[in-house]
């Protein structure tokens, strides 16, 4: 901690203690009161503007080789519409900073394996071993055959349309041949409102240069399990690596629900995880040895920083998974998007694919979009659709279109990587 306390000392660090351009006068951080989730709109405040500066001193709180290119200070339009300064971050597909081999899912039911937080029946945080498939097995889930073999499927492999996940343990391949570039505003600005995040939802990038996703994918409602690693992270579909969890605090949460598995990161609870995607940083879930007693609902609250001195900022928990729940800044427009991978699955980006035409983490596609543009209902789209793989000329003949408009509305497939 004591380096990062260091860097922030070089200029009135951005995000939430620095200012907008030099002409621009915004309202202090400490306008809002910390155990609300409403609040002022502007917030971030200095002397000085963003500049190249803090830039720098913004990458010396990473990781070392956790960014792939200098921090930039670019023109952004954020997400109500004002236009602003954003820093501008860029990452490998695969960090060298973090293990990302796994394991994930078992090949048989006594191997070592990953961790999930089940939905279904006796909901929880699990380790994948045997008791973990018994118990599943008993609700009806048949990931395990009488061998006791896992079965296991590859959520983007090949050019195909959806493929049927089903009572699998996810483990996609991995790409390390691609970037991801994160957009975050210099100057946070409050919404009024908060907003939720919902299953795989953007939160933020961690200093170890690996982005941070909302919940994964529940199984109980469409069977397939894309399991992560003793940390909390895994392999998305179109082959990026990414947490699910803080993975800074996440043995504590493994330890409280009895999981027999063990995250070979550091733990420090109470140390700078990352930032979010609105530009406010992520702390540990403690502060002082205590989780805070004042946080909002979003899991944040107005303090001291040892990086930043006083600002709002959001803290991990000791829920599984141990994110905020919502955010109470703007995001910016193109907040993650892939310089070089078109076909990157990123929810709220500007890649498609993902586990067939679905999205990321082999969520099921969304195919309400095509429904509209046919002029059909969502049911009668996926009825005519049928199992995958569907059957064009069929669900065209029966949705009477033509088959290209058909192919034409449909979210597109991944492509094969290489």
């Amino acid at each position: 901690m004591a380096a990062k306390r260091t860097a922030a000392l070089v200029v009135p660090l951005l995000l939430s203690a620095c200012g907008g351009s030099p002409e621009t006068t915004a309202a202090p951080t400490t306008t809002a009161a910390p155990t609300t989730t409403a609040a002022p709109t502007t917030t971030a405040t200095g002397p000085e503007g963003p500049d190249s500066a803090s830039a720098d001193a913004l990458s010396a709180l990473f990781t070392d080789e956790a960014l792939t290119a200098e921090v930039e200070l670019v023109a952004c339009m954020l997400e109500n519409g004002s236009e602003s300064n954003c820093y501008q971050f860029e990452v490998s597909s695969l960090p060298s900073t973090v293990d990302t081999d796994g394991p994930y899912c078992p090949e048989f039911v006594g191997d070592e394996a990953g961790i999930w937080v089940w939905d279904g029946d006796e909901p929880g945080l699990y380790a994948l071993d045997a008791e973990f498939w018994a118990m599943v097995g008993a609700q009806g889930f048949d990931f395990v055959d009488a061998d006791g073999n896992v079965s296991i499927t590859d959520p983007g492999a090949g050019p195909m349309a959806p493929v049927d996940t089903a009572n699998s343990c996810l483990e996609a391949s991995a790409d390390g041949s691609f970037h991801l570039r994160v957009l975050m505003p210099a100057v946070p600005e409050r919404l009024d409102e908060p907003t939720a995040l919902s299953t795989v939802s953007r939160i933020g990038l961690a200093l170890d240069g690996v982005t941070i996703f909302g919940e994964a994918p529940g199984v109980a409602g469409r069977g397939g399990l894309p399991a992560l690693d003793a940390c909390g992270g895994h392999i998305d579909p179109s082959g990026y690596y990414h947490w699910h969890f803080g993975s800074e605090s996440i043995q504590t949460n493994l330890n409280k629900a009895g999981a027999d598995a063990s995250c070979d990161i550091e733990q420090a609870l109470e140390a700078i995880l990352g930032f979010a995607y609105d530009g406010y940083p992520i702390y540990g879930p403690e502060e002082e040895g205590a989780v805070p007693p004042d946080l909002d609902a979003c899991s944040g609250h107005l303090g001291d920083t040892p990086e930043f001195g006083a600002t709002y900022h959001y803290h991990l928990s000791y829920e599984s998974p141990n994110l905020p729940g919502c955010l109470t800044g703007v995001t910016a427009v193109g907040s993650l998007t892939s310089p070089d991978n078109s076909n990157a699955s990123l929810p709220g980006g500007s890649g498609r694919g993902g586990m067939g035409a679905g999205g990321p983490d082999g969520a099921p596609p969304d195919f309400t979009e095509a429904a509209e543009v046919l002029g059909v209902t969502l049911d009668e789209l996926l009825a005519a659709l049928g199992p995958p793989p569907p059957d064009l000329e069929v669900a065209a003949a029966t949705l009477g279109v033509t088959v290209e408009e058909l192919q034409a509305a449909l979210p597109p497939p991944p492509q094969p990587r290489p």
